[in-house]
């Protein structure tokens, strides 16, 4: 039994690195593709530059100003379009800081509280496991296994407390009646 229990240790172990190991590597897929959606951002926002470059001395404002001036609905919405994207352009560069010059933790706070739904769905469904050897991978492997091994060897720890409480309370509870039986005994 023994060596089954160490076993599947082992294999939980092993388990717990090659899945901890994932989490680097899709923040890393995820990171890639944000930069993508970035760097499109950039472009598109690049051509609306170009006009401002050659009607307002390459003033961004002024051309988005015109479009938002303008009598026609269509204009207007143009004009709002580039604002958006403007913002959505700084707003991801301020993102891809993050996801690339802080370390994993602050990394994952990030995800879970600042991430791009529609961004990280696209990474999930075109997500390929890998097994990188980043010093980040490599760290959360380890923790991964360690906790799966701790969390295996907690539950074969836990259930033995339970039966090893009976068996102490029965040699108390023995230990107080023998002197009193043998008192009885030169007693009698």
């Amino acid at each position: 039994m023994f060596i089954i229990k160490g076993l599947l240790d082992r294999v939980l172990f092993a388990l717990g690195v090659l899945l901890f190991m994932q989490v680097p590597h899709f923040v890393d897929q995820y990171t890639q593709r944000l930069g993508g959606y970035y760097q499109a951002q950039v472009n598109h926002l690049d051509q609306y530059q170009q006009i401002a470059k050659k009607q307002h001395q390459g003033n961004l404002d002024a051309l988005i100003q015109e479009f938002m001036s303008s009598d026609r609905a269509s204009v207007r919405e143009t004009g709002n379009n580039i604002s958006v994207i403007r913002g959505q352009a700084g707003s991801l560069k301020n993102d891809l800081y993050v996801l690339d010059h802080k370390p994993l933790a602050l990394k994952l706070m990030h995800l879970a509280t600042g991430a791009r739904y529609d961004i990280a769905q696209q990474t999930l469904t075109n997500y390929k496991p890998g097994v990188p050897f980043s010093f980040e991978s490599l760290v959360c492997a380890l923790l991964g296994g360690v906790f799966m091994s701790m969390l295996f060897n907690s539950f074969l720890f836990v259930p033995g407390l339970f039966k090893r409480k009976p068996k102490q309370a029965r040699s108390a509870v023995k230990k107080r009646i023998e002197p009193t039986m043998t008192r009885v005994a030169r007693a009698g």
